[in-house]
């Protein structure tokens, strides 16, 4: 499959993608293994899942520090869905203050995860 854009190039084959960009002169490569660079990536961020999934079964962290994660969100973004203040949802990452919290709070999260309060309480171990 071959694609130009804004003067450059794309070619898709199998796993790879090889971009060329135009310099007004000639075609450039740009990158070789796009693939590569994106499995580099997803493994480093299966580590980063394990990590915190592991911190939360220990009781260090609340399971919604494993739902951010998961779902490729920071506490920034997660703020913006759920109109909770980052302060706050930075004290919801501690387990103490998580179980504690309110049925609709937990709703907000449970909202923009696409989950169950249930599902949000508890990790897969």
């Amino acid at each position: 499959m071959e694609a130009r854009v804004n003067d450059k190039l794309a070619e898709t084959t199998g796993e790879q993608m090889v971009q060329y960009y135009f310099d007004g002169k000639e075609w450039h490569k740009k990158w070789e293994k796009k693939f590569d660079a994106c499995a580099v990536v997803m493994t480093k961020h299966s580590q980063e899942i394990e990590t915190i999934r592991q911190q939360v079964l220990d009781g260090q962290l609340s399971p919604l520090a494993y739902h951010i994660q998961t779902n490729l969100f920071n506490v920034k973004l997660l703020s913006s869905y759920t109109k909770i203040p980052k302060r706050h949802i930075k004290k919801h990452l501690t387990p103490d203050v998580f179980n504690q919290l309110d049925e609709e709070t937990l709703k907000k999260y449970a909202a923009v995860f696409e989950i169950t309060v249930e599902e949000l309480k508890e990790i897969s171990e």
